[in-house]
């Protein structure tokens, strides 16, 4: 059953997607705070200026004596007049005034004169003859009629059903529940509380305005969010594209340098070829063997380069060597083979401040080494000889055995192969020699077939 694949987001879509996340959450983040503290910030002031403005109607306006003693009908019809023409500026829907005591002496229901409150039962009361103030929201059913300037007493008591105050009449289309500040405020005179009035304000309006104004804001705040959105995500995308351009034109260019790098050392190669006659195409047929071995060993592809380098450039060192010591048809003395022996570290050191080419000098400097350490330079063993210099070791054998030599001919594949099994574990690296001995026959005789067969034997004959 084929497994479906999910689709992978781009970068500008992550990045899209993860800012308009960031954008929305700072932007409710923002609306919320600013649409809280206008809200508070109205509120208070609304609170502050009800209280300031019954505050100031008290001692000019009402007088004193409605908190000392009961009114006469006369007196309570005029203060009642009084009172609903200056409260009404303020929108305010029903009203009690109280002596120290608790009792209500003045309120627009006329049932509720004379009642006493229990000040314990009443914190806001107590508060408000103690000297304090105190505000809250509280809805209430109460005629609007009294928030309206210009209303008057007779008006409310005709017909009298209708003087409902924040009772419960509700037959009237004016009595109904109203949203209101409950507002408590001491009465003063002479520096002294002499009683307490509370009013119900209706601040439906006010809370109308309030919520157009929040959410004004709110959708400002959107707007900007939005355009910031957008216009950050231009500059995110454009940015990206760009981006990818230089990235792409970057990698073309170290391409083109590592093919210009490896172009190089393949023509350094070819050079070292053509001094040392007798290894003609060696270096380029043990790079071959060195990619089947490490497609074997499964090694990073990465590292491909490193090892292709190090098989060409591994007999650099052979610059060094004299040329009747390099090219001796017959088996070396024992003090030319010494010589012969240096060209591994000789090789080393001549690429050795060459800064790409470090990894590699590491493997010319060890691709004379054995597994049993007893090799040259150094006498390395085992797993202290880098792996591109064991590979080389396997491929580079391999090739020295099947190549034709102008002192001996090339032998068999096979005899070669068996021969590469027998010194696992001596000479070889046993896991390098059995990723070779894994690899297809095929596919070494195909690289095989570039060996000189015969050509210097016979030119030996000719000469």
């Amino acid at each position: 059953m084929r497994q479906k694949i999910a689709p992978t987001w781009s970068p500008v879509a992550r990045f899209s997607v993860a800012l308009a996340c960031v954008l929305a959450v700072t932007a409710l983040a923002l609306g919320g705070l600013t649409a809280y503290l206008i809200g508070r910030y109205v509120e208070d002031e609304t609170v502050t200026f009800t209280q300031d403005a019954v505050a100031g109607h008290f001692g000019t306006v009402f007088q004193n004596s409605v908190f000392q003693r009961p009114l006469t009908a006369a007196e309570e019809q005029s203060l009642e007049q009084t009172v609903v023409f200056h409260f009404s500026i303020y929108s305010v829907v029903a009203t009690r005034f109280y002596a120290p005591d608790g009792t209500i002496v003045f309120s627009y229901d006329d049932d509720e004169i004379g009642r006493r409150l229990d000040l314990v039962e009443n914190p806001s009361l107590a508060a408000a003859l103690a000297g304090q103030r105190v505000a809250t929201n509280r809805s209430i059913v109460a005629d609007v009629r009294y928030a309206r300037p210009g209303f008057t007493y007779t008006e409310a008591t005709t017909p009298a059903d209708d003087h409902a105050g924040h009772g419960v009449t509700l037959s009237s289309p004016d009595v109904r529940s109203v949203d209101t500040l409950e507002s408590w405020v001491p009465v003063l005179s002479n520096g002294e509380v002499i009683g307490a009035v509370t009013v119900w304000r209706d601040v439906e309006p006010l809370n109308a305005a309030l919520w157009n104004m929040q959410a004004g804001i709110g959708l400002i705040i959107a707007a900007a969010a939005m355009l910031l959105w957008l216009t950050l995500r231009g500059v995110y995308t454009r940015s990206s594209k760009q981006i990818v351009a230089q990235s792409a034109a970057l990698r073309e260019a170290l391409a083109e340098t590592e093919r210009t790098y490896d172009a190089t050392l393949a023509a350094l190669s070819s050079a070292l070829d053509v001094r040392d006659t007798e290894t003609e195409g060696h270096a380029r047929r043990v790079v071959r063997y060195m990619e089947l071995i490490a497609e074997g060993l499964q090694v990073p592809t990465e590292q491909h380069a490193t090892l292709r380098r190090g098989a060409l450039l591994h007999d650099i060192g052979k610059i060094g060597v004299p040329d009747h010591i390099l090219r001796k048809p017959g088996p070396l003395t024992e003090n030319e083979w010494y010589t012969m022996k240096t060209h591994p570290d000789l090789g080393a050191k001549i690429i050795a401040n060459v800064p790409f080419l470090e990894a590699v000098a590491v493997i010319i400097r060890a691709h004379h080494e054995r597994w049993d350490g007893n090799g040259y330079p150094e006498g390395l063993a085992g797993d202290q000889i880098p792996l591109g210099a064991r590979i080389f070791a396997v491929a580079d054998s391999f090739d020295a055995m099947t190549s034709d030599r102008p002192y001996r001919r090339g032998r068999p594949l096979d005899e070669a192969l068996a021969e590469i099994e027998r010194c696992a574990g001596t000479q070889f690296d046993p896991q390098v020699a059995t990723a070779f001995l894994a690899v297809p026959l095929p596919r070494i005789e195909a690289i095989h077939a570039n060996a000189p067969f015969g050509l210097r034997l016979v030119r030996a004959a000719a000469s």
